[in-house]
């Protein structure tokens, strides 16, 4: 019973630590190409998944992707949607 009981703590742990590590941090800036002025409320969202997050007053998200690397949908009303890659974490804008 005590080795059955270590078995599953260390599969546990194991399980996490795999979970944990598929995973990346990008924060960035979102501003307007022309102007700079900050995207209030732009979408960001992991292409091929419904993980997504909006940006705040003045153009700061961040978002922990399900992946290490992928694409970023960057969606905002009136512009063109703009696609980025990323690999692990990352800091965009400024």
């Amino acid at each position: 019973m005590k080795k059955t009981t270590h078995f599953l703590m260390v599969v546990s742990v194991l399980l996490f630590t795999v979970t944990a590590m598929s995973q990346s941090t990008i924060t960035g800036t979102l501003l307007e190409a022309k102007t700079s002025i900050p995207l209030l409320g732009a979408n960001v969202i992991e292409k091929g998944t419904s993980n997504g997050v909006t940006s705040d007053f003045d153009g700061n998200f961040s978002i922990t992707t399900q992946n290490t690397s992928g694409e970023l949908v960057i969606t905002y009303v009136g512009y063109t949607t703009k696609t980025i890659a990323f690999t692990g974490d990352m800091t965009l804008g400024n």
